[in-house]
């Protein structure tokens, strides 16, 4: 496919609001290949800067005005797109003061494998969990449609997990827990 047409496709892919891209979705924009043709494609992509390789199997346009604010946040939905994954235990709870330190990984529990991921805009780590997670009440879409937990649930959750748990700042925690009940 010639570079003009694609960037046309990106683009269009842009204005409908992906930014983002799986083998398959790359398959389909360019004219579902051999497997062996989109492999390289998708190499060549990467190393002339159209795309960006964001995981294995994921791709971004970086040229995109769709992609997030939070690109490794928006990640998530591509990283594990079968599963329920949302943001927790440090992360979450480092955003509320309960935890002094900030996590230099986007923690996330999910239904699906663990993992971690090192992107180009910061890492990503999966944590498993086979606790029934309630969408609404224990997980909430935040305002950019990214899956978070509750102050309650990412404290839950990091007591099951049982790491960094001495990183807790109880009375912060305390209010925070607090705080969300009165808003909720």
């Amino acid at each position: 496919m010639r570079r003009r047409l694609l960037d046309q496709k990106l683009a269009d892919m842009d204005r409908r609001g992906v930014w983002a891209f799986t083998p398959a979705s790359l398959s389909v924009l360019l004219g579902n290949p051999t497997p062996e043709y989109l492999r390289l494609a998708m190499k060549r992509l990467a190393d002339q800067g159209v795309l960006v390789r964001a995981a294995r199997g994921v791709y971004v346009n970086p040229h995109a005005r769709s992609m997030p604010d939070n690109v490794r946040a928006g990640l998530l939905r591509f990283l594990r797109p079968r599963e329920l994954s949302y943001i927790s235990l440090e992360s979450k709870l480092s955003e509320v003061g309960a935890i002094s330190q900030v996590s230099t990984a986007l923690t996330c529990m999910t239904t699906g494998s663990p993992g971690r991921f090192d992107t180009p805009w910061g890492t990503i780590e999966f944590t498993h969990t086979d606790r029934p997670v309630v969408v609404g009440t224990d997980v909430h879409m935040r305002a950019d449609g990214v899956p978070e937990a509750t102050v309650k649930r990412a404290a839950r959750d990091l007591r099951r997990v049982g790491r960094n748990t001495d990183l807790v700042d109880t009375e912060r925690l305390a209010e925070a827990l607090h705080e969300e009940r009165r808003l909720t």
